[in-house]
């Protein structure tokens, strides 16, 4: 049962890796160009790509405070070009309005519903949850930054229409909205400027390259972040979490291998007199170390088998179970992480890898049993038989 226990905590790492990277840093930008002052000219977008740059487009980015039905809550608001920001982000494949649509392909599905309103909006679903609102109500959009006037400071707000709702199931679905970057830059008085790029890498993990171009290509007063500096230090935990884990789960196996040499053990003093009766008939010391050894790895591999096998089909039930157990216990167990959900992924490198090194600690198992065998003496065995 230990490697199945093994195969499902390792599947559910193995679903936090691949959500990480499929889901989250589908829908984030895995790097970010932003200063105050604004970038004035975009030409030099075009220069970007290369370099290990995939793609990158410009954005209007700021903190807003949304209020509707008497709620308010604080959203990264980001103004995009819709059919751009395809580019560096897959966020249109989780709005709700493309899952209804059977006919709709994943490959253009992006956020144009702003584009269709005057002021439309694109929210998250869980930010539109907390606001209690839905595609067709209206939002107030409220920026930190008054306009001075000569009545003083008034703050600059503007009325939204919700056009669609997206639902990531990360992070994001808490404090995101897009709208249109025309909106944006009128919201945000910047002219027909920007100031935010966001970017998608060619590699992943590859963002030295790309971080001194981008250093070369803007000023000391423009921030430059990563994706790694965000979630880099999550990624790193998961992978340290999987190793270890892994470690401290093959402890387990190690006392179930002691199990099975206490069990050979026994069975080697239960058939001494067969184990003699053998040797009597011409039996050498290398086929009795090869019988008993061989029975140890039958007894080893039903058990890693029957183990793996129970694990799999737990882990593949698991994803789907665990709403349900949520709903019993009454309170949702992954609002601290960056998904909302658990995710499994049982992969077969790992069933193999499990299987190997169990099946290796129950040979090294049964050796001890099976030398001990081999050295029992026929003749003082069978005199007291």
């Amino acid at each position: 049962m230990s490697t199945g226990v093994l195969l499902l905590v390792i599947s559910v790492v193995n679903g936090f890796d691949r959500e990480l990277r499929e889901r989250v840093l589908a829908v984030n930008p895995h790097f970010t160009v932003s200063t105050p002052s604004g970038f004035s000219e975009l030409d030099l977008l075009e220069d970007l790509p290369g370099n290990g740059i995939a793609s990158a487009v410009a954005v209007a980015q700021t903190t807003v405070i949304l209020a509707a039905n008497n709620n308010l809550a604080t959203a990264s608001l980001v103004g995009v070009d819709a059919e751009a920001y395809a580019q560096v982000s897959d966020i249109g494949t989780f709005l709700l309005s493309a899952r209804s649509d059977p006919v709709a392909d994943a490959s253009t599905q992006t956020l144009s519903a702003v584009h269709r309103s005057g002021f439309g909006m694109v929210i998250g679903r869980t930010l539109a949850r907390r606001l209690g609102i839905t595609v067709g109500d209206a939002v107030v959009v409220m920026l930190a930054q008054p306009t001075i006037s000569v009545v003083g400071a008034i703050p600059r707000q503007k009325r939204f229409a919700i056009v669609d709702v997206f639902d990531s199931a990360s992070q994001l679905d808490n404090q995101g909205a897009f709208i249109s970057l025309a909106n944006a830059q009128r919201l945000m008085q910047l002219g027909n400027g920007s100031n935010a790029i966001h970017g998608r890498l060619t590699e992943l993990f590859d963002f030295a390259k790309a971080g001194a171009f981008l250093s070369a290509q803007f000023t000391d007063q423009v921030s430059i972040r990563s994706w790694m500096s965000t979630y880099g230090n999550l990624y790193q935990a998961i992978a340290v979490q999987k190793t270890t884990l892994f470690a401290l789960f093959l402890l387990l196996i190690g006392v179930a291998a002691f199990n099975l040499i206490s069990s050979l053990m026994m069975l080697v003093e239960h058939h001494r007199g067969d184990i003699a009766i053998l040797r009597s008939m011409g039996a050498t010391n290398r086929q009795i170390i090869g019988l008993f050894c061989s029975l140890g790895l039958l007894l080893g591999i039903g058990g890693i088998v029957l183990g793996l096998c129970l694990g799999s089909i737990l882990a593949w039930s698991l994803e789907a179970l665990f709403p349900a157990m949520q709903s019993i216990i009454g309170t949702e167990l992954m609002t601290q992480y960056f998904i909302s959900y658990l995710p499994v992924d049982v992969r077969w490198i790992d069933v193999a890898a499990i299987f190997v090194v169990a099946l290796s600690l129950s040979f090294v198992a049964s050796v001890y049993p099976a030398w001990r065998a081999s050295k029992l003496l026929p003749s003082r065995v069978l005199a007291h038989e």
